[in-house]
């Protein structure tokens, strides 16, 4: 009973294992503007210079949007505040 416990949880951590690994994460915290590429792909930039993107699901976002990251260092999977509301950031990718 114990070994088939055991192995179940490595198959478990081996499962979630690349997910963490290959999570994409980038800081952002500095970003001061930023431009709406498409409907919901949002480019940060530090002054001219673009920092990352990410693409959004389930919000609306416009030119004239309030962004409010909860964190500095922003991954996959986490949440963004746009005009008030929780937005799960996705695809996200470093631009510097």
């Amino acid at each position: 009973m114990k070994k088939n416990l055991l192995i179940l949880v490595g198959i478990g951590i081996l499962l979630l294992l690349p997910t963490l690994v290959l999570a994409d994460c980038d800081d952002l915290g500095g970003f001061t503007n930023f431009v709406l590429q498409g409907s919901n792909t949002v480019v940060l930039y530090a002054g001219s210079t673009p920092m990352g993107q990410f693409d959004v699901q389930s919000c609306n976002v416009t030119s004239t949007s309030s962004i409010l990251l909860l964190k500095p260092m922003v991954c996959d999977g986490d949440e963004v505040m746009i005009d008030g509301s929780r937005c799960a950031v996705m695809n996200l990718k470093s631009l510097n």
